[in-house]
């Protein structure tokens, strides 16, 4: 019999959930939930929830997704009750600081990006690489090419200028790009845009969403980070064209995946591969071969898998909790399904802040509990009033 892991997502996200989902299917009985359809519980509600399901299904395995979403902490995993817990980020690269933190109630880090992976290890982490994207191989060699360059996803205004100059230099390109927030194409459509296309763009410079204004990780204009898209290509039989991105340079060569740093290089690879038939079929197939070796989904879970049966290792122990993420649960527990009609039970919660900030020193007590109760009485009026409009 299978063992049971339960997903904890953030919310709905149909081009990335799925697949996480799948990958744990084939190994595991798997249930998930969303913690943003809990709209009317507050941080005690939601945990005793949790609880309860798990033990009705009898849950094993918790797998926490844990970017840009104002709730899911070290405090919280904490109180949700399975044997193994496991924490899943996708964009580690703007939060690596808090998620390390957090990551210290979990058994095992699943990341996105393989640079992202030895950052956790080197602080004594279990960490592996774990790609939300479809590991499944796209084998129809018969499909006409019939796209030059394929772009897509989200459009920043530095991506537009790459792009708008790749056009320019009379170079045929598809963009299917969209603008943040708005959802791009399907994802069945999505790859079959990418089959036929000779060369898939990754443009990898993503900037900072400063969802916190606590780490010192949102200070920096942008960060090279790996995309799924290079994933997508690769498994889809087409080549690449990669921006700069460390996660990438640890994984291809620069026979399999050329890189540029601006949009001048980024054109004279693209003419030098289009122009050239035969160059573009020697870098398209050493490519794709090795992406299918490093990314197709039974040979990416496999070791995953090992290493959360034979899980026998000590956590990472950290020597204390900064201020600054005592700040955030404090602020997590306390604002979650705030307003004036639940400040009662809002105010109930600072049993849960006491416990948070137990070990700490008498200011750092005294400096959050003053800021909770401030916030207390702020945000009820403000969460109240904006309801009412």
């Amino acid at each position: 019999m299978k063992n049971k892991v339960l997903i904890v997502f953030k919310y709905p996200r149909a081009n990335w959930n799925p697949y996480v989902i799948k990958k744990f299917s084939n190994y595991y009985e798997t249930e998930h939930l969303y913690i943003s359809e809990y709209k009317n519980k507050n941080f005690t509600e939601i945990v005793k929830d949790i609880n309860k399901l798990i033990e009705q299904k009898n849950i094993q395995i918790v797998v926490f997704d844990v970017d840009y979403f104002k709730f899911i902490n070290s405090f919280f995993i904490e109180k949700i009750n399975s044997k193994k817990k496991i924490l899943w980020t996708g964009d580690d690269f703007e939060l690596h600081e808090m998620h390390a933190i957090t990551a210290s109630s979990c058994d095992i880090v699943l990341s996105h990006c393989p640079l992202s992976v030895l950052k956790y290890r080197e602080k004594g982490y279990k960490a592996h690489v774990l790609h939300g994207v479809d590991g499944k191989i796209n084998k129809s060699n018969h499909i006409k090419k019939e796209i030059d360059v394929l772009f897509f996803g989200y459009i920043t205004p530095d991506r537009k200028e790459i792009l708008d100059y790749i056009v320019k230099e009379g170079i045929s390109l598809k963009n299917v790009g969209h603008e943040d927030h708005i959802v791009g194409l399907p994802k069945e459509e999505l790859l079959k845009l990418i089959s036929k296309s000779k060369i898939v763009l990754d443009l990898s410079k993503s900037k900072t969403s400063s969802v916190t204004s606590f780490t010192s990780e949102n200070i920096y204009k942008f960060y090279y980070q790996m995309k799924g898209k290079v994933v997508e290509a690769g498994l889809n039989g087409a080549a690449c064209v990669s921006e700069y991105s460390p996660g990438l340079e640890l994984l291809f060569n620069e026979e399999e995946l050329p890189i540029f740093y601006t949009k001048e290089e980024c054109v004279k690879i693209l003419k030098k591969l289009l122009y050239n038939d035969e160059l573009l079929s020697k870098y398209k197939n050493k490519f794709t071969l090795k992406a299918c070796s490093l990314f197709e989904d039974k040979k990416t879970f496999e070791p995953i898998y090992n290493a959360i049966e034979k899980m026998n290792h000590k956590r990472v122990q950290l020597i204390k909790f900064p201020y600054w993420y005592l700040r955030i649960i404090a602020k997590q527990i306390l604002l979650r399904n705030i307003k004036l009609s639940s400040l009662i039970k809002a105010i109930l919660q600072f049993k849960l802040i006491f416990e948070v900030i137990k070990n700490s020193n008498f200011l750092i007590k005294l400096l959050i509990i003053f800021e909770s109760i401030f916030n207390a009485f702020w945000y009820s009026f403000a969460f109240t009033l904006k309801h009412k409009r």
